[in-house]
């Protein structure tokens, strides 16, 4: 009986919602993203999209006539954020064209318009995963225009763009125009800094470097560039991202005044150096622990002509992908003479001892009390718009972060990473009312957010199956 007045209050709810009536979630133990106590048998409050009280029954005062959402049993989360996405990329092998180019196939031009065309698919895949909000580390200029229409949209998550690379190293698969893709050049100085002028006027949201370990001639140079980028972002009033996986590159990048590693330092173990440069500049450390693989099990896919599983329990991912993943018979006949089986095991090894040491390096940053934000590098292969947030918090659990830590990093300080700390990522009065819905204890084991039951955004409950693409399994 409790479970169907549950199921009839939800479903008043829903009706009542558009009619703007204000709500009052009842009876779920509330985890409010701060990593403070969880509220017991709790209330949260709504009204015009935003949470007014978040508290218990008397802090609250629910009247009698108040539209009542039933939640005993369940448990509440501010929804997740996921600090490091690519809407211009699809999660599949077609959107990377510079892992294996299959023109033929995938037109790489006709990709990248289907993406900018409809970035209401991967909102769709995020929203139902239980992500509220993205912050797009990299990208097409059009990117950048997503912030204002999505902000207060219960259809679309919040976003934070960057816009398109500064970079010394291209792809040139990837390299078309301003309209698909493009990146923009730190060859000197000048050029460097010419292109933080160009990302404002354009009004990107932060300044991304893609700084890959120069050649050991080339470092005193590259170095200076991307100094002079970062007080270049400084002046500009825009945080400065930065990909730099080696640790040399990262100290140069923590110099610059990094607001946010994109990436987890992967080359060797992070040094007191590096430690103190990030506390520093309480700069954030985003791990992308699965992101590597991911690309692994695409690749591989290819080379050893079977499709790579997915795991998407929820129904999260569009068809059209799944129906790619599941032909990589596709793309045999592109293949590179080196990207062969004995290619396949290697870099499968290869993966395993460099988790290893990027698990040790998160440890070591989570142990100074450095800042630490979830993220995923979605859209690059086999690292799927949505579902990949699992996949990522859980691996993060078995590097040893416990369940209760790894919900502040999945959800205020994403927020913090975004610099919108004020608009989401905890659950307290003012802010959007962007929360989950869960059947299970996520402070037990982190796998519990795969048991989503609904998503609210902007203040919109939705039911979880109703946002996915495939009946869920």
């Amino acid at each position: 009986m409790k479970t169907l007045l549950s199921i009839i209050a939800l479903s008043l709810a829903l009706v009542t919602q558009s009619l703007g009536a204000q709500k009052y979630l009842q009876g779920a133990t509330i985890i409010d993203g701060t990593g403070g106590p969880a509220i017991e048998d709790g209330v949260v409050v709504v009204d015009k999209g935003v949470l007014t009280c978040v508290g218990s029954r008397e802090d609250c005062g629910v009247p009698d006539n108040a539209v009542i959402v039933d939640l005993r049993d369940r448990y509440i989360t501010p929804g997740l954020v996921d600090a490091h996405v690519h809407f211009g990329q699809t999660g599949w092998l077609d959107g990377r064209p510079d892992g294996i180019s299959a023109p033929d196939v995938y037109p790489y031009a006709k990709t990248a318009a289907d993406a900018k065309a409809n970035p209401g698919r991967w909102q769709q895949s995020y929203l139902c995963s239980g992500i509220t909000a993205v912050f797009d580390v990299g990208g097409p200029f059009w990117t950048t225009q997503l912030r204002d229409s999505a902000t207060s949209d219960p259809n679309s998550v919040h976003v934070k763009a960057a816009g398109p690379l500064i970079s010394w190293a291209g792809r040139q698969q990837l390299q078309l125009d301003d309209e698909i893709y493009s990146f923009l050049p730190m060859g000197s100085v000048e050029q460097a800094v010419a292109g933080v002028a160009k990302l404002k006027s354009m009004g990107a949201q932060a300044v991304k470097v893609w700084y890959l370990a120069p050649a050991e001639e080339q470092r005193t140079g590259m170095d200076k560039r991307m100094l002079a980028v970062g007080a270049a972002a400084s002046n500009a009033n825009l945080p400065l991202l930065v990909h730099a996986t080696s640790l040399r590159e990262a100290k140069v990048a923590l110099r610059a005044g990094a607001h946010m590693l994109v990436h987890s330092v992967s080359d060797q173990a992070v040094d007191q150096e590096f430690l103190d440069l990030l506390l520093q500049n309480n700069t954030v450390y985003a791990p992308t622990l699965v992101v590597g693989n991911g690309w692994t099990r695409a690749l591989a896919s290819v080379v050893l002509n079977a499709s790579a599983p997915v795991d998407d329990p929820n129904g999260c991912v569009d068809q059209d992908t799944i129906e790619k993943i599941q032909q990589p018979q596709l793309l045999r006949s592109y293949l590179p003479d080196a990207l062969n089986n004995a290619w396949a095991y290697q870099r499968l090894e290869n993966d395993g001892r460099e988790l290893v040491l990027m698990e040790q390096n998160l440890m070591a940053v989570h142990a100074v009390g450095g800042l630490i934000a979830t993220a995923t590098d979605a859209g690059n292969p086999m690292t799927l718009h949505g579902p990949a947030i699992h996949n990522e918090m859980e691996a993060m659990q078995r590097a040893g972060l416990s369940a209760s830590q790894i919900i502040t990093m999945s959800t205020r300080n994403g927020a913090l990473a975004m610099q919108d700390e004020n608009l989401f990522g905890t659950l307290r009065a003012g802010m959007s009312a962007d929360l989950l819905v869960l059947k299970q204890d996520p402070r037990e084991d982190i796998a519990a957010f795969r048991s989503l039951t609904h998503v609210m955004r902007a203040g919109q409950l939705h039911e979880q199956s109703a946002l996915a693409w495939r009946t869920p399994k």
